[in-house]
Parts: structure tokens; C-alpha cells; sequence
């Protein structure tokens, strides 16, 4: 055998239909110099009858057996800590490899240093394994090279889609990958994507290498977990968090790049949330609406943000929570003016002020105007210097005017009570004074 040691890791569990040709299809490998670990997940069927067969025809089979069930997200890590080869090349056990495919990506990953990932085109098979309609679409390129990671990376963030494919389809160093963070992005397991945090972490390292080769088959057919909806709901919360952990580690480095991938993922979510069968199952797509929503609103605004730290912890607090409280197209753009016209009254006078400040300290306006009939003017003015004189020192012109509404060309803000309807329609947004306790 010659050539570097590559782990072809298969976790399985009742995998008896397919097992087999997977099998066959690793050990066909033109390199042969590998093992195929297979992780038997406490398989009910003959699947370990069969792995048996295999291991005991070709010393490169080994089995590790669970004899409870451990899961999907388990099996594949003690599989990669199990692993002994430098190269690592995960085989999903209802899907094929063609014969030249770890030659392939091998040979792609050691023509420089600077490659951390392998991957290829991939067509899809059905449960027969006659090619089906390939949902897959045309090849990511034209041709065989090597890619830029930071661009293939901001292709799969911006679009929310895994343009590098399956497990089934890549190869990588076993050195790159912590078995222990496999499968999550900042402490949080990753229900659907995990493959794609896998490769983001990847190609934060470095280029990727890509055949335009068709080298695996990806299986579609009816007991795929993949195709459970309550799955799907919890892979749209996936995008929110693997879009904030891209961000903080190289990539959307242009912020518009960020907004495109969070309203993608907003997009995602929705459509996802509408096909739930039931409102209790929507939970997780509902979250990633609130996580994606939650950021845009952050790009939108002038407010400092501590966006070094992971989205789904500090969107919750009360800092961004507390944005929630106003309509949320407050926070789209700055607005020129911010327009009170409060009643001479010592406590709304006083409210007004504070949510004046409010105002300023969010960035939402540019100036700040109180407005008031001319009969109400000396009654106000007192109000307004008392209320200033309370709190941080901020500048606010006061304007006698019998149209407020009309006072202003478009676009303005509105500062106004609840309920309170004197801006007529004609604000572009309305920042509400918190309600008065009763």
C-alpha cells in the first residue's frame, strides 16, 4: 500500500438495505490504503450479521459496535476519535462512492498546504440506485481547481444553502477537526446543518479543493430522517447561529453581505414555520425568525452592539429585547426629525423628554422637536425646562405650531403616546412612550 492512511467512517444503525453496496464501494477505492470503520449504532436488523461477513473478508473493515443506541450526532464523533488515518472521508451508509474518489481528493488536499478541504460534484440515486432528477443541480464549477474558503464559504452563509454537500462528499485532515465540537457552533449542536458547521470551520482555515468529477451518490429515498419536518424546523434555526459564527470568524465581512444572509434566513424559516402540521412544532423555525430579525434590526441601528459575543445569547437579554418594545421600522434608518407633541402635563412632558433621549441615544433621529399649540406655550415651556433639568442634558427645540402633523416633510418620527393619533398617518415611524402604570 502506498500513500497516507485515510479513515473511511461509516456510521450506521439498521442499515442492512444499503449497507452493503456503501461497503463495496469503499473498498473498490483505487487508494488502498485505508480503513473502513464502520459504527454499528445498537442495529436491530442483520446489519451486524453483515458487518461480520465484511470484517472477516477484508482486514481493512473494523466495526465499533454500540450496544445501546448512542444517536446520529455520537456515533459519527466516536467514529472520527476512533479514527487512525491522517485523512478523513465520511461514507453515509445509504450512499455509494465512485472507485477513484479518495485518489481524487486526496490528491486535491495535498497539492498545497493551504487546501483543508476536498469535495466534489455528486449526483443522486434512488433507493434502486438508478439515478433520480437531481435536486442537486449542475456542477459548482466547470472545472477541477481550487477555491478561495472565504468566498465558498460566503456562498453557503449568503444563500443558506450547503453548495459543498453532504458528509458523504468531502475529505479532510483528521488533525483539523476536534471530535468534541463536531456537530455544534459555539457550544450549540447544530440539529440539521451540522455538516455545513463542519465545513465552514474547515474552509476558516484555508482553500478548498473542488472536482467537477462526479465521485459519490447521494441516496434519496422515503425513511430518510432528513425528510422529517420537525427537523426541518430545527434546521432553520441552524442558519441564524452558523451566519453569526461566520461572521465572527472571517466571513460576510462586508456587513450588506450579512443583511442578504440574515433575511435569507428569515426567508427560510418563514416558509419552513408555514409547513409545520402544527403551531407547537413550529418552535425552532419561529425562533430563527427571532434570531435573524433580532440582527437585522442590530444593522439597521446606530446603537453600539457587542456583537463579539454569539447571537442566541445576547439577543435574548435585555439590551436588544428592550428594541422590541417599538415598532421595529424605528430602527430601519435614521430619521432627520423626531417630533413630540405632548400635553402640558408634568408627567407626559416628562415621559416625552425621557423617550427624547431615548431617541437620541438610539441614533433613530438627528433632531429632536417638541411641538405645541400657541395657547398651551406657557404652560409647556416651564414643563419641558423642568423635565430637561432632570436627567442627561440633550437638545430639544420647542416649536408653537397648530398643525403638528403637517409641521414636517416626510420622512420624520413621531414621539407619541399610546394611542395617540395627532401625527395623522404622516410619520414615517412612531416611537411610543412606555404606558403609564395604573
Amino acid at each position: 500500500m502506498s500513500g497516507p492512511l485515510v479513515s473511511v467512517l461509516v456510521p450506521t444503525h439498521d442499515g442492512e438495505r444499503f449497507l452493503g453496496e456503501a461497503l463495496r464501494s469503499a473498498l473498490a477505492q483505487t487508494h488502498t490504503h485505508l480503513e473502513v470503520l464502520v459504527g454499528d449504532d445498537a442495529s436491530t436488523d442483520g446489519t451486524p450479521a453483515l458487518l461480520e461477513t465484511f470484517r472477516a473478508a477484508d482486514p481493512r473493515v473494523r466495526v465499533l459496535r454500540h450496544e445501546t443506541n448512542v444517536g446520529a450526532f455520537a456515533n459519527p464523533v466516536r467514529l472520527l476519535e476512533e479514527a487512525r488515518g491522517e485523512y478523513v472521508k465520511f461514507l453515509l451508509h445509504d450512499d455509494v462512492l465512485a472507485p477513484g474518489c479518495v485518489a481524487t481528493l486526496l490528491a486535491g488536499m495535498r497539492s498545497s498546504d493551504s487546501v483543508s478541504l476536498a469535495f466534489s460534484h455528486r449526483s443522486t440515486i434512488g433507493a434502486d440506485g438508478e439515478p433520480v432528477g437531481s435536486p442537486l443541480g449542475a456542477p459548482l464549477l466547470e472545472r477541477t481547481g481550487v477555491l478561495d474558503g472565504t468566498l465558498l464559504g460566503n456562498a453557503v452563509l449568503e444563500f443558506c444553502r450547503n453548495v459543498v454537500g453532504e458528509l458523504t462528499t468531502c475529505l479532510f485532515r483528521r488533525s483539523d477537526v476536534d471530535p468534541l465540537r463536531l456537530w455544534q457552533v459555539d457550544g450549540r449542536q447544530l440539529a440539521a446543518n451540522g455538516d455545513v458547521g463542519l465545513w465552514l470551520d474547515l474552509l476558516s482555515r484555508g482553500r478548498a479543493f473542488y472536482s467537477a468529477d462526479t465521485l459519490s451518490s447521494f441516496r434519496l429515498h422515503p425513511t430518510q430522517r432528513s425528510r422529517d419536518p420537525r427537523l426541518l424546523a430545527r434546521g432553520a434555526r441552524d442558519w441564524p447561529l452558523l451566519i453569526d459564527w461566520g461572521r465572527r470568524h472571517g466571513f460576510l465581512g462586508d456587513p450588506e453581505q450579512e443583511r442578504r444572509a440574515h433575511a435569507e434566513a428569515l426567508r427560510t424559516a418563514a416558509a419552513v414555520s408555514a409547513r409545520m402540521p402544527s403551531a407547537a412544532e413550529a418552535g425552532p423555525a419561529l425562533e430563527a425568525v427571532f434570531l435573524s430579525t433580532a440582527r437585522l434590526v442590530e444593522l439597521g441601528s446606530r446603537v453600539p452592539v457587542d456583537d463579539d459575543r454569539p447571537l442566541a445569547d445576547r439577543v435574548h437579554g435585555p439590551a436588544v429585547l428592550d428594541r422590541f418594545t417599538q415598532e421595529l421600522d424605528v430602527w430601519a434608518q435614521p430619521h432627520p426629525f423626531a417630533l413630540a407633541v405632548p400635553a402640558p402635563d408634568a408627567a407626559e412632558v416628562d415621559a416625552t423628554v425621557e423617550a427624547l433621549r431615548q431617541v437620541r441615544a438610539a441614533g433613530a433621529a438627528d433632531r429632536l422637536l417638541i411641538a405645541t399649540e400657541q395657547r398651551h406655550l406657557d404652560r409647556l415651556v416651564p414643563l419641558a425646562e423642568a423635565a430637561l433639568a432632570r436627567g442627561e442634558d440633550v437638545d430639544v427645540e420647542l416649536v408653537p405650531t397648530d398643525d403638528p402633523g403637517g409641521l414636517l416633510p416626510a420622512p420624520w418620527l413621531a414621539v407619541a403616546p399610546p394611542g395617540r393619533a395627532w401625527h395623522q398617518g404622516r410619520a414615517a415611524a412612531v416611537w411610543t412612550l412606555p404606558r403609564a402604570p395604573r
